[in-house]
C-alpha cells in the first residue's frame, strides 16, 4: 500500500506543475493539467483498491481451520494511517475527476 500513496503524491505533484506549466503559456497547444487529471484518478483509484482488499491479502489462514476474532479484526478494521489513506485517496478521485473532465478550460480563461 505504501507504493500506490507514494505514486498517488508523485502524480499530484505532476499535477501542480501541470497547471503552473498550462497557465504560463509553455503547454497551451497541449492542455496537460486535464490529461494529468485522469492520471490522478487512475492512481487513487489503485490506493483504495489497496486499501478495499487489505484483508484478503493476509494469507496465514488456512482452509477449515480455527480464526480468532482478534485475527478477523485484523483484516477488516482499519488502522489511523490507513483511515487517511483511505480519506486522501477518496478526495483525489473526485478532485481528479473534476479535473480530467474540465482541466483544460484553464486554458480557455487564461488565452482570452
Amino acid at each position: 500500500m505504501k507504493p500506490a500513496i507514494i505514486i498517488l503524491i508523485v502524480a499530484w505533484v505532476v499535477s501542480v506543475i501541470t497547471i503552473f506549466t498550462d497557465l504560463l503559456g509553455y503547454t497551451s497547444s497541449l492542455a496537460l493539467f486535464g490529461r494529468t487529471g485522469a492520471v490522478l484518478t487512475l492512481c487513487a483509484i489503485v490506493l483504495e483498491y489497496k486499501i478495499s482488499t487489505k484483508g484478503q491479502q493476509d494469507t496465514t489462514h488456512t482452509t477449515g481451520g480455527s480464526i480468532s476474532l482478534g485475527a478477523v479484526g485484523n483484516a477488516v478494521l482499519l488502522t489511523d494511517g490507513e483511515k487517511k489513506a483511505k480519506y486522501f485517496a477518496h478526495i483525489s478521485v473526485i478532485l481528479g475527476t473534476l479535473i480530467w473532465g474540465f482541466g483544460d478550460l484553464i486554458t480557455c480563461f487564461t488565452n482570452s
